[in-house]
């Protein structure tokens, strides 16, 4: 008879290992350096809970100004921590920390802090819930457990929670998905399974997919391996999958529907490099970056009586595919979404080996000597062709060490557990193996991300510091802030290539960073005003390439350069001084809110250059709209009053070919204009080579551009870069060849500008609360149309005196309503896309849900 143990065993020794499996990271975080990556997990993770964490504990659900420019976080965070269950449960426990003063505010080196233990009562969880899900398909106890740890305590959980925190949390619900498919198989009880569906829907759209693509492998092949005597009839099992999927996205609709809105409505640049079915081996044996096979679990596989056991094929026939599925990049990047190949699935390999490592430890008494010889000889010639045919592998001493070690030693103690009793045998080999996973988790710890990924500099003095999170620029910040009243204002500054640099610093900014973004604002940056941001990238905005125009529409007060940058937008004066810094503030910050009577067809602007859309944008209103309207004057052009020298390089027919170091062409104005102004240069650049990037300069502005090859290029090649009115500019690149073509000049003299920012302003009071604006407009000059500097996007409603009206998509990315003679009250209210009716789906779904379980309860009764 098996021994049954409480709960409380199995989940005391579940948290005794995952602090046992985070002893590197443990340890670290007593030295003062934390469980965090250094790139997405500083400026993306970090950031992100800080920012979440401030809004729902505010009481602030939907939307953030602090977010870039301004966003929907509940929608378009959703991705990362907005949804995730596993934050929200740690909200509140943090908030009682705070309310009951045992710890300050939280920022963001608090939840650097906290990461380590977060994951380690996450990776508890995982534990807990996939030994439970093992000993459910009548595994016994303990090697439920070992099968547990063989999923829970993996590389890739480390991977996945360092440098992507959310991604851990898949971890979870695979296993119960999995259990919600045994209980409609084995008992036709569809409760868990509508509860696991319900979660991963609402907890994250990207992991929900991949987990429904996941348990979708799974169901298929149990239709195929029946385990119990129950599992006959396919047809109804099939329809109460579907019905129970169906409510279960129903209850989390309320989640789901506003996420896949906004990554629908985010832009990113289709994925252009070929994706091959299969790629060079990835050494799933000895170096994986995303998953190491437990030698156990390579054994079993080769000890073919094994397989007359239906658990264990099972298992091992999904671990096979997993593997085989993990050799094409194809199916990597079905898994993503049909993009770029992302390798974030592989945990469903180490569940299987779990799961055929659980249920072979109840079998070794089938294992005779003969067969182990033969499964041995089998292991070790596999081991050996891994090694000898992978053109990457080198033996390292502490790696390669490590893993021969373990085959070695899981060889040796199934040896010898055939020669002890039955009850001996498993435990012996699961020792060896709970001693492997966890001396490899702290290995992987240390090396593989530590080490390779940098971790090791994540600690106090890094995120306190001036590369981070600076002092002196706080410093300066808060003298700015204390200029201010409680307007609406606008600073550029970021640190290095931190885009949520605002967010950690917490104030109003220019820039984000986030897998998913308002494709109205991309656009905006991208293609409609062609905006540099001196680094190419996806996923991004930033600065607005010292365009004054763009600065005083956007309400950009304030800029913070170090002291050597002389490259300083035109109107903007120094006001603050500190030993690496200054602070210059814009003489012309438009209004929030702006009356206009000219009206300009986004369509038509698109036959003009960027200053021509400025000027319209300053001028009067851009409405995406089938109206006539103003007609549209282009100023400034200077493109023939330039003649073309090369410098280190031949330039014929829009080919530029770059013969020294660095070279190009100059653009010499023989005749320039006396007075202050910029030059708008424009042109479309395109690399010849595919695996290089490169620096670009204009004379002292210098922006980067991607490899053709890489995932994070933009295929942006239209530019347009602002330089001081000068009579020379001169265009580098390195060495190399390129297309050069549709180059144009244009001179801005701030006429339009300068005449828009002495204006009157109409606005009388504004209020801005989070998810709602308010602003009291006296329209004096009978304008038509209200613009305002709230990012459009799918979502926003408004009133004008009480009425509801349409919110418009104006100036390209910004909202505007139609306005009437005399005082206005406008009010702005957001909620996410969909929001209302995904609610009320989502409470019908759950009614339906407990109606139809509890139906089915009394039938079967």
């Amino acid at each position: 008879m098996v021994k049954k143990y409480p709960s409380w065993v199995l989940l005391a020794f579940s948290f005794a290992l995952a602090i046992l499996a985070h002893g590197v990271f443990l340890y670290q975080w007593t030295q003062g350096q934390y469980m965090a990556g250094i790139n997405d997990g500083l400026s993306q993770m970090m950031p992100f809970k800080h920012l979440l964490y401030e809004q729902y504990t505010n009481g602030e659900f939907f939307y953030s100004f602090d977010f870039g420019l301004g966003a929907g976080t509940f929608s378009e965070l959703a991705y990362y921590f907005s949804t995730s269950i596993v934050f929200l449960l740690t909200i509140p426990f943090v908030w009682f920390l705070e309310m009951t003063g045992l710890i300050d505010a939280p920022d963001v080196l608090f939840w650097a802090n906290a990461a380590v233990f977060i994951s380690a009562l996450r990776m508890s969880l995982v534990l807990f819930i996939t030994a439970r899900v093992f000993i459910y398909t009548k595994i016994p106890y303990w090697p439920s457990l070992i099968g547990a740890s063989v999923y829970a305590i993996s590389g890739m959980y480390f991977r996945h929670t360092v440098y992507w925190e959310f991604f851990a949390d898949a971890f979870l619900w695979l296993p119960l998905l999995v259990l919600g498919t045994e209980k409609i198989l084995r008992e036709q009880k569809p409760g868990w399974f509508l509860l696991a569906v319900s979660i991963s829907f609402f907890d994250n759209f990207y992991f929900a997919y991949i987990n429904f693509l996941l348990v979708g492998i799974y169901i298929l092949f149990r239709l195929f391996i029946p385990l119990t005597d129950a599992e006959k009839d396919r047809k109804k099992k099939i329809i109460t999958f579907l019905t129970a999927g169906v409510i279960g996205f129903g209850i989390g609709a309320v989640s789901f529907i506003p996420a896949v809105y906004a990554y629908l409505n985010n832009h990113r640049p289709p994925f252009q490099q070929d994706i091959p079915i299969f790629e060079p081996i990835d050494n799933i044996l000895y170096s994986s970056r995303y998953i190491i096979l437990p030698a156990l679990f390579v054994l079993f596989l080769f000890t073919f009586r094994f397989y007359r056991n239906k658990t264990f094929r099972l298992f091992a026939l999904i671990g096979i595919a997993g593997v085989l599925m993990h050799l094409s990049p194809l199916v990597s990047s079905i898994f993503n979404g049909f993009s770029a190949p992302q390798y974030r699935w592989e945990y469903f390999i180490s569940f299987a080996a779990g799961g055929a490592i659980a249920s072979g430890l109840g079998m070794l008494s089938k294992m005779s000597q003969r067969g182990f010889f033969i499964t041995a000889a089998l292991t070790g010639f596999i081991y050996a062709i891994y090694a000898l045919l992978d053109p990457a592998f080198e033996f390292d001493w502490v790696e390669t060490g490590l893993v021969i070690v373990s085959l070695l030693a899981t060889t040796t103690a199934v040896w010898a557990a055939l020669h002890f009793s039955e009850n001996m045998g498993p435990k012996i080999i699961g020792g060896v193996l709970i001693v492997w996973l966890i001396v490899f988790a702290n290995f992987y710890q240390s090396e593989k991300i530590l080490e390779m990924g940098d971790v090791w500099e994540v600690n106090k003095e890094l995120i306190t510091g001036e590369d981070y999170d600076d002092p002196e620029i706080n410093r300066l910040l808060e003298e700015i802030h204390a200029r201010e009243n409680d307007g609406m204002y606008r600073i550029e500054w970021m640190q290095g290539v931190r885009n949520n640099t605002p967010i950690v610093q917490d104030f109003q900014g220019l820039s984000a960073y986030s897998s998913i973004l308002n494709q109205n604002l991309l656009y905006f940056y991208l293609y409609d005003l062609e905006i540099d941001m001196q680094r190419e990238s996806v996923s991004r905005y930033a600065t607005l390439g010292n365009r004054a125009n763009l600065f005083s529409l956007v309400r950009g007060k304030y800029i913070i350069r170090s002291t050597d940058d002389t490259n300083i937008p035109y109107g903007f004066t120094e006001i603050l001084a500190s030993e690496n810094y200054l602070v210059y503030e814009n003489e012309n910050v438009l209004p929030f809110a702006r009356g206009a009577t000219e009206v300009y067809q986004e369509d038509k602007l698109t036959m003009h250059p960027p200053l021509a859309r400025e000027h319209a944008m300053l001028n009067g209103i851009v409405l995406d709209t089938e109206e006539e309207g103003s007609p549209i004057q282009v100023t400034g052009d200077i493109t023939s009053k330039f003649t073309i020298e090369e410098k280190m390089a031949r330039y014929e027919d829009g080919v530029l070919e770059v013969t020294g170091e660095t070279g190009g062409i100059d653009l010499v104005w023989a005749d320039p204009t006396d007075g202050p102004g910029d030059l708008y240069v424009s042109f479309k650049l395109v690399n010849t080579a595919a695996d290089e990037g490169f620096d670009l300069s204009v004379n002292d502005y210098v922006t980067s551009r991607k490899s053709n090859d890489s995932v994070y290029k933009t295929y942006v090649d239209d530019l347009t870069l602002r330089v001081p009115s000068q009579e020379k500019v001169r265009i580098r690149l390195p060495e190399g060849r390129y297309f050069l073509t549709e180059l144009q000049l244009f001179e801005e003299d701030y006429e339009a500008l300068n005449r828009e920012a002495a204006e009157t302003s109409g606005v009388q009071d504004l209020k801005i609360d989070g998810s709602k604006v308010e602003i009291l407009y006296d329209n004096d000059q009978r304008d038509e149309y209200l613009s305002a500097v709230i990012p459009y996007e799918l979502g926003w409603s408004a009133t004008v005196n009480g009425v509801k009206t349409d919110v418009l998509k104006a100036n390209y990315a910004f909202v505007g309503v139609p306005i009437e003679e005399g005082e206005n009250r406008i009010i702005f209210s957001y909620r996410p896309p969909f929001f209302v009716p995904s609610l009320i789906t989502s409470i019908l779904a759950i009614f339906i849900g407990i109606f139809w379980v509890f139906r089915r309860k009394s039938a079967r009764q």
